[in-house]
């Protein structure tokens, strides 16, 4: 048995999805999906939903390193 990351709910094997950028395990509720480009060897480029958790969204990422900076600069 594995246990969602976010909620704690205990999963079975067909229930489970893993973040495809911490690889934490999710349950289908908490999934939440990030579309990417992608581009093949032949240079066509194309559109791919992945999964992720709510600590690996873009905006969650933004914040952070908007944080990070702004903390470093007050520090001096």
């Amino acid at each position: 048995m594995v246990r969602c990351s976010d909620c704690g709910k205990e999963l079975e094997d067909e229930e489970v999805r893993y973040c495809s950028i911490c690889k934490s395990p999710l349950c289908i509720d908490c999934t939440r999906y990030m579309v990417v480009m992608r581009k093949t060897i032949y240079k066509k480029e194309y559109y791919e939903s992945i999964p992720v958790c709510k600590n690996c969204l873009p905006e969650k990422k933004l914040k952070e390193k908007l944080n990070k900076i702004v903390d470093e600069i007050l520090r001096i």
